[in-house]
């Protein structure tokens, strides 16, 4: 059986298309590896791209698509409502088939220095890539920004893992590591109301919902006038889409909201779409090419 990775790469640039193309061709010149999906928004200003493909493959897309990346996005100009710490913001890796953890673990260290030694930029890993045991979660690696990184030396608990102990000036820094399955899952309100998108977080957050491994933030989708509530389904074998859609759909009715529709992140296993469809989930612009299943 051929080892298989997805990677999915977050780069800091949803707004130029011209460099979102130029990234993504990188990737594909550079690479045999499947390009399955890429997506990118404004509001976020983050595209999104999920490879598949040996050890080697994923390597080599890796670094042809952070070199143009870092070569075109200046993080001094940039905002968006994710958060982030660089232009090649972080680069998780999941065994898909006939590769273990390990081994993609060992990759990403692999990816860490090529980005750190040959781009110049300070790499950090996290989730079981993770050196330290305050840099397993994602979000405390990222607390404070790309503005709290640049603003001196990077010393004491903000040491990287590997590169200079300075953010690169125009290019931040990077987070690489393995993981397991994650579905990035957003649900868009036909409200202009953000206490309503807040209230439905704070309730994720509280664990009263019962959404077991159900990261979420806030967002105002300007482009589109309505309130967002983003998540991570870290836990996608313990909960459903499903049971996180109509979760959030039952909240937003109490205070006299609907769901306008939702977005699928890159590819996700047939299996997470088990009980429902991307119909009921209100699925926009979700395409055959993203069930994994189909490349596989």
């Amino acid at each position: 059986m051929n080892p298989i990775i997805q990677c999915v790469p977050n780069f800091s640039e949803g707004r130029d298309p011209f460099a979102v193309e130029s990234i993504v061709d990188a990737a594909r010149e550079a690479s045999a590896a499947r390009i399955v999906d890429y997506s990118f928004d404004p509001d976020h200003n983050r595209l999104v791209v999920t490879f598949l493909g040996g050890p080697e493959e994923i390597r080599l897309a890796v670094f042809a698509s952070a070199s143009k990346a870092i070569e075109l996005i200046d993080m001094r100009r940039h905002t968006g409502a994710h958060p982030r710490i660089g232009a090649v913001d972080v680069v998780p890796l999941a065994p898909i088939q006939g590769i273990t953890m390990r081994e993609c673990v060992d990759l990403s260290y692999e990816i860490g220095r090529d980005i750190a030694d040959k781009l110049g930029v300070p790499v950090y890993f996290y989730e079981q890539s993770a050196i330290l045991s305050h840099r397993v979660n994602l979000a405390d690696i990222r607390r404070g920004g790309y503005e709290c990184l640049r603003a001196g030396s990077l010393q004491g608990d903000r040491a990287p893992d590997l590169g200079p102990c300075r953010a690169h000036p125009t290019a931040g820094a990077t987070v690489v590591g393995a993981r397991g399955p994650l579905i990035a899952y957003n649900v868009n309100l036909d409200s202009r109301d953000m206490e309503v998108a807040q209230a439905i977080v704070r309730k994720v957050r509280s664990g009263e919902a019962g959404l077991e491994g159900v990261k979420s933030m806030s967002v105002w989708l300007a482009a589109k006038s309505k309130a967002q509530v983003s998540m991570n389904i870290t836990r996608p074998d313990a909960v459903s889409m499903r049971d996180v859609y109509l979760f959030v759909e039952g909240e937003a009715r109490k205070f006299g909201a609907e769901v306008a529709e939702s977005e699928i992140i890159g590819a996700v296993p047939r299996k997470y779409l088990d009980g429902t469809s991307p119909q009921e989930l209100k699925a926009v612009r979700f395409k055959d090419s993203q069930i994994l299943d189909t490349w596989l």
